[in-house]
């Protein structure tokens, strides 16, 4: 088993933002029932379950602010940790990692194995907890998730601040605002996740020999198109799709009984995009372990890994 033992625990982080939120709902749910199913002095009509702010209005309105905080909190926090780990440092820091020395710095013309090395020696010594990204346009979709995530964060909060029974309609709008935010902020991070695997396809070792030398654009792709992060952007646009369903129903449904349900699916389904999350960090942080990651002879052109080590030309192949 210790060929499983993970490059670094930052796969930890988003375990540690979701769990406290299933127990905030676990928690609420369980004393509902326990007072016996009330229909609260400030709903209007009778339904079965109540909804999620409902009883975050009542006497439960302090466990429900800090377990949103701590929420939002940690999905900023999961989000600027893959950005940490793909560029060496954090969201808003200026400056880049020091570049790695290879053996063949200094080298005018460097062969293919001479480059293979040099990629070696990057995997084993760089300061990268998870591959870097490939081009700027995949720093600037984590960037703008890390940003996005943070309003909507901050609008869930506000939902819990302003409770359903004093600010009904400042409520409404903060639970609208954060499921926009948030449905943006996961929309960023697939487009990264598509668009590194559309990169990482053409120089995968599996990929045909022709297609490393193809220029392709974002609507074709090439070699080994099914990689961990096309899997990864395909299981989050899943994920993604069925939220906005239920969303669609928990917003748009008039019976407050069907409605209620949808909402406690979705505050349930969201720690579902918390594990995806993980399962990216923890792949991405055996990068040096991987089977075929290592294999890659040259990432001429890609402009994290162009920063890392001289490109091999066509003239010097």
């Amino acid at each position: 088993m210790s060929n499983l033992k993970p490059g670094n625990y930052f796969f930890i982080v988003p375990w540690i933002a979701f769990i406290p939120w299933y127990g905030m709902l676990i928690a609420m749910l369980a004393c509902w029932a326990a007072q016996g199913h009330p229909i609260y002095w400030f709903m209007h009509v009778d339904q079965f379950p109540v909804y999620i702010s409902d009883i975050g209005a009542t006497n439960l309105r302090p466990l429900f602010i800090a377990c949103v905080g701590w929420q939002g909190l940690g999905y900023v926090i999961t989000i600027a940790c893959e950005y940490f780990q793909r560029s060496g440092r954090w969201p808003f820091m200026r400056g880049a990692i020091a570049h790695t020395p290879t053996g063949d710095q200094n080298s005018a013309s460097p062969s293919v194995d001479s480059m293979k090395t040099s990629y070696s020696e990057i995997l084993r010594s760089a300061k990268f907890l998870m591959p870097p990204y490939y081009t700027k346009h995949e720093r600037n979709c984590i960037f703008a998730s890390f940003v996005l995530g943070l309003c909507g964060e901050i609008c869930l909060l506000m939902c819990s601040i302003f409770s359903t029974n004093t600010y009904p309609r400042v409520h409404r709008t903060m639970v609208g605002l954060f499921c926009a935010f948030i449905f943006l902020s996961v929309c960023c991070n697939i487009a990264e996740y598509f668009m590194m695997g559309r990169h990482y396809a053409q120089v995968h070792p599996l990929a045909d020999p022709e297609a490393k030398l193809e220029t392709t654009s974002w609507k074709h792709w090439v070699g080994y198109k099914f990689n961990k992060y096309t899997n990864s952007a395909i299981a989050k646009v899943l994920w993604l799709t069925t939220s906005v369903v239920w969303a669609i129903c928990f917003g748009a449904i008039d019976d407050n009984s069907k409605s209620a349900c949808f909402e406690w699916l979705l505050a349930f389904w969201f720690g579902i995009i918390f594990m995806i999350i993980s399962v990216d960090f923890y792949l991405g942080g055996r990068y040096r372990n991987s089977k075929f990651f290592h294999q890659v002879t040259s990432f001429d052109g890609y402009y994290k890994y162009d920063k890392l080590v001289p490109p091999v030309r066509p003239e010097h192949v």
